[in-house]
């Protein structure tokens, strides 16, 4: 399904702190668990997520580090981790998401078929 990109714009940074929250992951693998965790309903844009993991390391929200990894034919991933000040600001939004949710929600009345 495509969305409004003024919408996501808004959730895109809160998907990759999710999906980082308990697991390192490199780019192509959060782009993939973003699209598992959807039910294949959302597939970020490459210039998305590396504009968001961007915008999230020069706040102090994750952090990147370079692993050579075996198996990948020489090539280096750029794998990131979140600091406790992502996870503390993820905890926040989310609390925040969902008092929000809650809001539509008395708004739109339900899902519309």
């Amino acid at each position: 399904m495509e969305f409004d990109k003024e919408i996501l714009k808004g959730y895109i940074d809160s998907m990759v702190l999710s999906v980082l929250y308990n697991e390192d992951m490199y780019g192509y693998l959060i782009a993939r668990k973003i699209k598992e965790t959807s039910n294949e309903e959302f597939e970020m844009k490459e210039a998305t997520l590396y504009v968001s993991l961007k915008r999230l390391e020069k706040k102090g929200y994750i952090k990147g580090y370079w692993n050579d990894t075996e198996g990948t034919n020489g090539g280096r991933r750029r794998y990131y981790s979140i600091t406790e000040e992502g996870k503390d600001y993820f905890i926040t939004i989310s609390s925040q998401w969902n008092a929000l949710k809650r809001i539509i929600d008395n708004f739109m009345g339900g899902e519309i078929e």
